[in-house]
């Protein structure tokens, strides 16, 4: 792997796919696999959720993102919809944009004939940064993206709303509230009865928490360079609402 372009705390990575990814020096950690950012989106996101089928049938889809990111999976995932002329409204939550520009260069090398794409993408970063709450844009009559600039766990969530959720926050090392089984509670209730939760988290701490936010989960087959990943689907008979234990 190679360092490309050094930003502050964060550089670009060439990952083993051939595709960029971020990676955030102050975290040690990448913004996508650094075996292949592509891979991981493809397989981790758009199939294991059944987004990509959705979209092949021309259902209207809704999708929540928690860890916007660059903006890749979107991108990824938009270029399916506007390929198969499929409704999509994508809803992309993130505490810490990173700079515009940064993520407009790794949009463009993953994907060089989405221009447009990759521009009113990194563009919906630079104007979410300035407000937070910018509601929806739509790139074409097919593609939708609401992008939040906000803490997850503060910002409310429809309930039943979403097809699918990629959860693709940092890990749960650095970022372990978004993995608790209280902040899984909301997004049980965010998701559609029939909708599909997707990360590539397997630890059996976070399979606990979600047993306890009211989620069945399943592993799978992981793109290369991880073993496993994870789907979860809404519990037919959801527990009440998660109680953290008093002392």
């Amino acid at each position: 792997m190679e360092l490309v372009k050094p930003n502050n705390d964060l550089q670009l990575l060439t990952t083993k796919d051939g595709s960029y990814t971020l990676y955030d020096t102050q975290n040690d950690e990448t913004y996508h696999s650094k075996f292949g950012a592509k891979a991981e989106s493809d397989t981790v996101f758009l199939l294991n959720t059944g987004v990509s089928k959705r979209l092949e049938q021309l259902l209207p889809t809704k999708v929540l993102e928690i860890g916007f990111g660059t903006g890749f999976n979107f991108v990824n995932t938009a270029h399916k919809a506007i390929a198969c002329k499929s409704p999509l409204h994508y809803t992309g939550i993130e505490m810490r944009p990173p700079p515009p520009a940064l993520a407009n260069e790794l949009l463009k090398h993953n994907a060089p004939k989405l221009e447009a794409l990759c521009d009113f993408t990194s563009n919906s970063l630079a104007r979410c940064q300035l407000n937070s709450e910018a509601g929806d844009t739509h790139f074409d009559p097919f593609t939708t993206l609401n992008l939040i600039c906000a803490d997850a766990l503060e910002w409310p969530l429809p309930r039943a709303t979403y097809d699918a959720i990629y959860l693709d926050a940092f890990s749960i090392k650095n970022n372990p509230t978004l993995w608790s089984a209280s902040f899984l509670q909301k997004l049980c209730n965010a998701i559609k009865v029939d909708g599909v939760l997707a990360t590539y988290c397997v630890s059996r701490t976070f399979r606990d928490a979600l047993t306890d936010a009211g989620f069945n989960w399943q592993k799978h087959p992981g793109p290369m360079g991880k073993r496993e990943v994870l789907t979860a689907s809404r519990s037919n008979l959801l527990k009440p609402a998660y109680q953290p234990e008093t002392t």
